[in-house]
């Protein structure tokens, strides 16, 4: 589905079968006429439906793209990854799977969200305080949305209306730093909207939090971030689960879930699961797509009693992240494990990393050892601001491999070129990086449609 598609829907709404206050259960869409919504159920299902545009957008190409363009981890079958080899050797074009599928799914949440926003205020809802955390979740989600847009594609379409259907034709991008403006308006009233604690899968106060401060620290702004991140830590409604209880479907909800997308198996005709297990840790020769393993350089860097090193199966001398659980039936891409898009290991490393940012390295060494206590490791020896930058950054490879924040992380910090032509040059591969990796292309199908411009190189 192309932007000017998404826009010249007059209505898209979902039917929720029971959803009640979880998000295991999504239903399935249909397009009714301009006076559907005129009671709360009409306006809950489209919430349900932003919070669906997630499960497609995570499913397979937001990990592959925080992961394989890094010294992480690489297609071990290429030839049956749906297109995203390019990703490995940088020579992805406008044309392929993952930069055209993360558009489309990223703006389909956003229409969503933005539907609800437009309508909710002229619904009566059987509370103003539920109407308040609904606006909130709207407002979050297309925040996070935008914010991973930018980081992405760099200037996009900032898209606020649902009303005009003639809006999409005139598409063209918007600066980033306008864009950046709405996103931080955005997460902060989702800030003031959203409860401390939320039904299972929906943004809270402390998830938009999180989301708010990586945008912060995206821009360098290390003192805002760490204000957002230091009321999440102290308010101590998290904490780290033991390594063996941190991940597969019966570990889903533990105290370390800050925000998660949410999927389940045997639902719907086997519709709403996550294929991971599959994609990620079955190997191809095993029934597996062989989509993404691990570097033999990053394996090494574990140490002999890391109990992460649990997390990693071997086969064929090839390593593979096991951070997922297989399917419990006959459908291979039906298994019920979510993904961690905020994680707390993940808030400790970033409170870490700013307050180092922000000349406060011996708070970050302690903040850093807790994530490597956890993981069975002695305390740090960082003891200098630079020393203690690379601590950072090396823990959160360790800790966050498979989950798709290698390469926004490398982004985020400015040394993607450096650091992956260091790699390539290690490995004696004829691979350089060029600035213009940097931002992936905008879909073709999207400029050739409307006034946009590509991405320079492209």
């Amino acid at each position: 589905m192309d932007l000017k598609r998404i826009f010249t829907y007059t209505l898209a709404v979902l039917f929720c079968f029971a959803c009640e206050d979880e998000l295991d259960q999504f239903p399935e869409t249909g397009i009714l006429a301009d006076n559907y919504y005129t009671t709360q159920e009409n306006v809950e299902s489209t919430v349900t439906a932003a919070y669906n545009e997630l499960q497609a957008l995570y499913d397979y190409y937001m990990i592959l793209w925080g992961e394989i363009p890094t010294d992480n981890a690489y297609m071990q079958a290429p030839n049956s990854n749906g297109g995203a080899r390019a990703l490995e050797d940088f020579t992805w074009t406008s044309t392929e799977g993952f930069v055209g599928s993360i558009w489309e799914n990223a703006y389909e949440g956003i229409f969503y969200a933005n539907t609800v926003l437009d309508v909710i205020d002229d619904v009566p809802y059987e509370s103003e305080s539920l109407r308040d955390v609904r606006i909130g979740e709207m407002k979050f989600l297309r925040g996070f949305l935008y914010d991973q847009l930018t980081t992405i594609y760099g200037d996009v379409p900032l898209v606020l209306v649902v009303d005009d259907p003639t809006y999409a034709f005139d598409d063209t991008r918007t600066p980033v730093a306008e864009v950046y403006a709405q996103v931080e308006a955005d997460l902060l009233d989702a800030v003031s909207r959203l409860p401390r604690t939320n039904s299972r899968g929906r943004a809270d106060e402390y998830a938009a939090r999180a989301i708010l401060a990586k945008h912060y620290m995206k821009l360098g702004d290390f003192g805002r971030a760490e204000t957002q991140l230091g009321v999440i830590v102290e308010s101590e409604a998290y904490g780290l689960a033991p390594i063996d209880g941190l991940f597969g479907v019966a570990n889903e909800g533990n105290v370390e879930d800050v925000f998660s997308v949410q999927y389940t198996s045997n639902l719907d005709g086997m519709s709403e699961g996550s294929r991971f297990y599959y994609l990620f840790t079955q190997p191809d020769d095993q029934g597996g797509m062989g989509a993404m393993a691990m570097e033999h350089s990053l394996y090494a860097l574990y140490g002999a009693d890391d109990l992460r090193r649990n997390l990693i199966n071997l086969s064929n001398n090839v390593y593979y992240i096991n951070k997922w659980t297989p399917s419990p039936n006959s459908n291979r891409e039906d298994a019920g494990d979510n993904h961690y898009v905020v994680r707390y290991a993940d808030v400790l490393l970033l409170y870490a990393e700013c307050l180092n940012e922000n000349n406060n390295t011996p708070l970050a060494g302690t903040y850093l050892d807790l994530v490597r206590e956890r993981a069975n490791l002695g305390g740090t020896t960082a003891t200098d601001q630079i020393s203690m930058r690379a601590a950072i950054a090396l823990e959160r490879r360790l800790e966050l491999a498979g989950e798709g924040h290698r390469w926004p992380d490398l982004l985020r910090t400015g040394t993607a070129i450096q650091t992956m032509n260091a790699f390539f040059n290690d490995q004696d591969r004829e691979i350089t990086v060029d600035p213009i990796r940097l931002l992936a292309p905008i879909p073709q199908v999207e400029v050739n449609i409307t006034e946009m411009e590509q991405n320079e190189g492209y």
